[in-house]
């Protein structure tokens, strides 16, 4: 496998990471994420979640604004680092 397909590789997330983003979409408050784009550009928005998804191997998210983000590329949520809770 070669360096940059590695760093696009899916990394599981942590089930406490996956618990926290639960608790905001069952809430179905609008939350601030911030997220590595395609081109490792930090994004952020503000947005409600739709639903999870898991295509080929991967965890997704939708949102209302349209946009589907990878959970391991989740490095916010309404404004706290999260990395602390990935433990992958």
């Amino acid at each position: 496998m070669k360096y940059y397909e590695k760093i696009n590789s899916y990394v599981r997330i942590s089930n406490e990471l996956f618990k926290e983003f639960e608790k905001v979409f069952k809430k179905k408050e609008e939350c601030e994420l911030v997220f590595l784009n395609k081109n490792n550009d930090k994004v952020s928005i503000k947005s409600k979640i739709l639903e999870f998804l898991n295509i080929d191997g991967s965890e997704y998210m939708d949102t209302n604004i349209g946009t589907r983000i990878r959970l391991d590329k989740i490095v916010s949520l309404n404004g706290e680092d999260i990395g602390y809770l990935n433990h992958y």
